[in-house]
This record gives structure tokens, sequence and C-alpha cells, in this order.
């Protein structure tokens, strides 16, 4: 659809207006929230797989005189990932760039590149909206799960038995998941995280501020020490984009040590504009490719609340 005068027509009409865009000095775009939590990787391929190694299993007893066990490694779970491209074009008539009293039609690179970083933020956030669903880790099952297949047998957990709201005492019970059921697919325990990201909606935000921040223990009598604060590096991340006003989420602090990643294989990329020959309207279009993706579920953890 090109921008005609009809289009805004009171860009056009002999009334005088104060124009002002809801962006910049007025209303602030989004920073790059998901960047936060988000492994970013380059990529120069159409597709890329991903798959882990799995380690030996515990090493037996061995009697004297007696044989040498042995093992050997076995190729783990694999994801394949396909970049997805995005792009749009804005289409102005000459007439319209002629006319443009105000000249808010020659902003739209600022619009194309807010709409563009804004599309990329909610793309990366359904990673986590979606990870009780179809966010599937190269294990086949949602990133948080109460049942992860281990490849040496047996499953582990990064999603409570039953769904809990957020409170000092559900968040204790979190930590103790990371520490007791974050395995290697040999079955074998994972070491410990000191520094966690809390990815929360708006919502949230206060109560986990002053569960993780205050001295004592919130809500109780007797104001215990709040060994939350004195034994976890915690960081909190609030995204407007997550859909469950009482999902929540950990991630490990250190991206490398975690699956929520995406591919840049183009960046947000504004292209030269081009004129039809037939209508002599201006082309001025826009593109990234990106793909987000969870390909493992070790030190994550989720709820969807209660």
């Amino acid at each position: 659809m090109a921008q005609t005068r009809g289009a805004f027509q009171q860009l056009y009409d002999n009334t005088d207006r104060r124009m002002f865009v809801m962006l910049g000095k007025h209303l602030k775009e989004l920073p790059d929230i998901w960047k936060k939590y988000t492994k970013v990787i380059q990529s120069d391929r159409q597709t890329e797989i991903s798959m882990n190694v799995v380690g030996f299993g515990d090493v037996p007893e061995r009697a004297e005189g007696q044989p040498f066990a042995t093992d050997v490694l076995m190729p783990g779970h694999q994801k394949t990932v396909t970049h997805t491209g995005w792009g749009l074009a804005y289409e102005c008539t000459i007439e319209a760039m002629e006319d443009d009293r105000y000249d808010q039609i020659r902003k739209y690179a600022m619009w194309l590149a807010f709409t563009a970083g804004y599309t990329i933020e909610k793309r990366a956030a359904n990673i986590l909206n979606n990870g009780f669903t179809t966010e599937l880790t190269a294990d086949g099952v949602s990133l948080f799960n109460t049942a992860h297949p281990l490849v040496r047998g047996g499953t582990a957990r990064n999603r409570p038995s039953s769904d809990v709201d957020f409170s000092w005492t559900a968040l204790r019970d979190a930590v103790i998941d990371l520490e007791t059921e974050t395995k290697h697919d040999s079955g074998q325990l994972a070491s410990s995280i000191e520094n966690v990201v809390i990815v929360v909606p708006p919502h949230l935000e206060m109560t986990v501020d002053r569960a993780i921040n205050s001295n004592g223990i919130p809500d109780q009598q007797d104001n215990g020490r709040n060994s939350l604060k004195n034994r976890r590096d915690f960081t909190i991340v609030v995204n407007k984009l997550l859909t469950d006003t009482d999902a929540w989420y950990l991630l490990a602090g250190n991206k490398d040590m975690h699956g929520v990643k995406a591919y840049e294989r183009v960046p947000i990329t504004q292209m030269e504009p081009e004129t039809d020959p037939r209508t002599k309207n201006r082309l001025y279009p826009l593109r990234f490719r990106y793909s987000f993706f969870a390909d493992t579920w070790q030190n994550s953890w989720g709820t969807s609340g209660a």
C-alpha cells in the first residue's frame, strides 16, 4: 500500500497544527530487553544444527586383576534451526512527498527501525511465552518440562510438579530444583550456578525485588536472615512482552550455560530506496533474518504460575 495524500490528509490540508511524534523525546522505544538473557550467535548459513555430546556413565568398581569396564561417548539430542526472514517496505507517492508540510513522511526510517526492533523483541519473548507448550528443546519436549528425557536413561525437570505463583518460598524451591535437577544427559548432576537472572512481567517486578533484596525474609514474623540474598546473585529482568502475568523464569546469568539463543543471519538492514518506473513512487525496504530458539533446558527453570 502506497502512502498517498489521502491516507494522512491532515498533513496536507490548510489547517495549522503542532505535529509531534510519540517516539524519541516523548515516548522512548523499548531497549533490547531480550539481549539481557539471550545468547546471540552470528550465522552465515541457511540452517544451523546444534548437538550435544553425552559423556560416560559412573565409573564402576573394579576387583583386583579383573579387566577394566569400557564405555563410549554418545551422540546427544539434536536441534535444527532454519532462519526466518522478515521484511517491510514503505511506499510513498511523489505527490505525498512533495506536499509533506510537516516533514513527517521523511521520518519513515525512524518508524521502520522502531517496528523492526519491536518485532524482534516480541519474537524473542515467545521463547519464554511458549516455553510450556510449543517451544521445544533438542530432546523433543517443551523448554520447561517435568520430564526431560536423558540420553543414558531417566528424566529430569526444570518446572515444578504443580505450577506456583511467585513467593520467597517458591523461589527457594526453584533454586533447590536448579541444584538437584540440572543434570547432564549422562544423568550426572551439573555444577551449581551462582548468578541467576529472573525474567518476570511488570506485574511481578516489585514482589520479586522485595523477595531478593530484603535483608530479612518478607512476610515472616521472625524476619530471619534472607538466605536467598546472601547465597545467590540475582538480576531482575522485566519483560513487558511476556503474555502471562504470573509466569516467571530463572536462567543462568552466564548465557553460555543455558539454551535460550538467537541466530543473527542478517541484522536489521534498510536497503537502498527504489523508484517504481511506472508510477515514480518511492519504495523504502527493510529486512532482517533471525532465528529464536532453545536448544537445551539445563540451567533454566520456569513456571506458568498457579
